[in-house]
């Protein structure tokens, strides 16, 4: 996950004129790689606490935060985890949040994350048709219900934010998806997530899934889709590891 930060930084940051506290907010969505199955328990000390900052609203069908938190590491479900939050594990949204806050002085950071392992783009993520949510997704639905309750919540409290950009990772359970069928459905996941904030030109980063050999049309997907759009940028997997035993 290092080399997700520079390209995160060159595509996502924009530093603006302006004076007195205001959030930069990102969104992060997925399955379980976004998720996140990283051990805090292995994390260096000084990614190991909260962070200075930084704030975030995290929501899935097992668990939430219950509103803002200041960030730190744990908020991520792993599979059979039935505890509070923070858990035992944590997401690409910690590296992430300290490169964010390095490399534009005097921003704060709000991360809007909804994400939950073993979901897929075909039924759970499906955009389907702007206003009928009889033809969307149960996890696409509960994510722009998230972002409309986060951007709510901070409106309430009197802060004020602007939305930055989108981090996108997942695709294992899309495997057996046409390369050419998967791009299509998650040009138009972006697209609907653009017109639903009302940012045309929201910058948007895609992780590659690892390569064990099984996800081809998954990967070629992924990199058509950051290809036929300058607004979106594709981390690549290459020369990583997974901790995964089952990839």
């Amino acid at each position: 996950m290092v080399r997700i930060l520079t390209i995160l930084v060159l595509l996502l940051v924009t530093q603006p004129d302006t004076w007195g506290e205001q959030y930069d907010v990102y969104l992060l969505a997925g399955q379980s790689n976004m998720d996140g199955r990283g051990r805090v328990s292995e994390l260096p000390d000084e990614l190991s606490g909260p962070i200075d900052d930084a704030i975030i609203y995290y929501r899935n069908a097992k668990q939430n935060s219950r509103g803002w938190q200041t960030l730190r590491p744990g908020f991520s479900v792993p599979p059979k985890y039935s505890g509070e939050l923070p858990s035992p594990t944590f997401g690409p949204e910690i590296t992430f949040a300290e490169s964010m806050i390095d490399s534009v002085a005097k921003r704060k950071l709000a991360i809007i994350k909804g994400s939950q392992g073993g979901t897929n783009l075909r039924v759970d993520w499906n955009a389907g048709i702007q206003g009928d949510a009889n033809s969307q997704g149960t996890q696409y639905r509960d994510f722009i219900e998230t972002i409309q309750m986060a951007t709510e919540d901070l409106s309430q409290r009197g802060d004020e934010y602007v939305i930055r950009g989108m981090l996108w990772h997942q695709g294992e359970s899309d495997r057996k998806s046409d390369a050419a069928v998967h791009a299509r459905r998650l040009k138009h996941l972006i697209a609907q997530i653009r017109t639903k904030t009302g940012i045309a030109d929201l910058p948007v980063v895609l992780g590659e899934v690892f390569d064990n050999g099984q996800r081809d049309s998954v990967r070629t997907a992924l990199r058509a889709v950051a290809d036929a759009d300058a607004n979106i940028g594709l981390v690549s997997s290459d020369g990583t590891t997974t901790s995964d035993p089952g990839t």
